[in-house]
């Protein structure tokens, strides 16, 4: 299943309208033309990005090869900040698939859901945009003494988590790549801070009518007694994170029955962060209770702890139980289908172990190792190279063994490269 993953982020995002897109090029143009011609407005606006080419080969025991080859354009502006300004920040992205923009997903499921998938008629295959640009984030941020304001496209990241956030529901993670950029989320955000660590953040991020907005809150508090920073959240959002099988006109819905669809429906939770120190290992926890409309209700929870030693060696392990999976496989078609479109777990247990080390001052290797309950594995080797002063090369694969039927199929391997040149 982790080949699909590295492919969810992707997948998951929607171009914008023509209309929309011209406009974006017009203000892309005319950024530009404030950094040819020395007007005085160019003082007011300052402007950074990079340009990154992304290459991707992913096969498995029961396929040849694939490969993926994409560009990514990033332009950043920023503009105010200073007293009695209002702060604007964002960036536009012009991402455009070379190679290959279709993906045959039948080598990389159990050989169970393909038999379903192919029954019901269902697509096995997989495309994407050959070319997108897209507002990825743009907001204004007012500030007055412990006051802050944020409108507009943004990043609503939260939780301690390194491979997976469960008290973030604004935002999906590529487990194999997770400290990856995310995309924005309109929102309107509300911050009042205090003291050291102390913060009351409020959120609304508005859907396609009032019913749709989601809304989120969270408070968080250093409790210097214990040196733990904790918080607690909450969310109330219209969930479309499940899939079900579309019914027959005038029938019940059959749960075992295809085709798919997204399933929306009211979510609740209360969620819960811890982080800090014990006995000289750093460690942290993050969860929340789900309350569902239409699902049983669950429970997702994660935690870890690292530690450095005097060498340099860098250590952690992350462990997460998610109850709103099968307790062990085989899964079911939805599952898998969820995981592949939405990013969501396949398995109620999921743990992660590894180690970072810097081989020069200019090169860092990991290693990490995924496991299941269900005794499917994935291994997971990563390079980051520090090119020049604006130039980074990241190398990682992934290689899985294992139960033929657990959340990571036997015989999948992946090799991605991305270089990136700043501006």
């Amino acid at each position: 299943m982790w080949g699909k993953q590295l492919m969810t982020i992707h997948y998951e995002r929607i171009g914008l309208p023509g209309h929309i897109q011209r406009t974006v090029i017009v203000t892309l143009s005319i950024l530009f033309a404030v950094i040819l011609f020395p007007y005085p407005v160019h003082a007011q606006v300052e402007l950074s990005g990079y340009y990154e080419n992304m290459f991707q080969v992913i096969d498995s025991d029961d396929s040849d090869y694939t490969m993926f080859n994409t560009s990514k354009f990033r332009v950043d502006f920023h503009s105010g900040g200073g007293e009695q300004e209002l702060e604007f920040r964002g960036n536009v992205n012009a991402v455009v698939y070379h190679g290959a923009t279709k993906f045959d997903l039948a080598p990389y499921l159990p050989q169970h859901v393909v038999d379903e998938l192919t029954q019901y008629l269902t697509s096995l295959e997989m495309e994407f945009e050959r070319e997108r640009i897209f507002l990825d984030n743009a907001f204004l941020t007012w500030r007055s003494g412990s006051f802050r304001v944020r409108a507009g496209r943004q990043q609503l990241s939260w939780g301690p988590g390194y491979f997976y956030n469960p008290t973030d529901l604004f935002h999906k993670k590529n487990p194999l790549d997770p400290t990856y950029e995310k995309e924005g989320v309109n929102a309107i955000r509300i911050d009042y801070h205090w003291g050291i660590g102390g913060r009351l953040t409020a959120i609304a991020a508005p859907g396609d009518d009032f019913e749709s907005t989601g809304y989120a809150a969270r408070f968080e508090y250093f409790v210097s007694s214990i040196g733990y920073d904790m918080a607690v959240t909450y969310h109330n959002v219209k969930d479309s994170t499940s899939l079900y099988p579309m019914p027959e006109p005038g029938t019940i819905p059959d749960l075992s029955r295809l085709p798919l669809t997204t399933r929306i429906q009211d979510r609740e939770a209360i969620g819960f962060e811890a982080s800090g120190a014990l006995l000289g290992l750093g460690v942290w926890l993050e969860g929340n209770y789900n309350i569902m409309e239409v699902e049983d209700d669950f429970y997702r929870v994660i935690a870890g702890v690292d530690y450095t030693l005097e060498s340099g060696l860098y250590m952690m392990c992350e462990v997460m139980y998610n109850g709103r999976a099968e307790k062990e496989p085989p899964y079911p078609v939805d599952k898998w289908m969820a995981n592949i479109r939405l990013g969501e777990p396949v398995g109620q247990w999921t743990a992660l172990a590894g180690v970072q080390h810097d081989i020069t001052d200019l090169v860092t290797f990991g290693m990490y190792a995924f496991g299941g309950n269900d005794e499917s594995y994935v291994l997971n080797p990563r390079i980051d190279i520090s090119i020049a002063n604006n130039a980074d090369l990241v190398l990682y694969g992934g290689y899985s063994f294992g139960e033929e039927d657990g959340q990571y199929l036997n015989g999948q391997r992946s090799l991605f490269a991305r270089g990136t040149v700043y501006f």
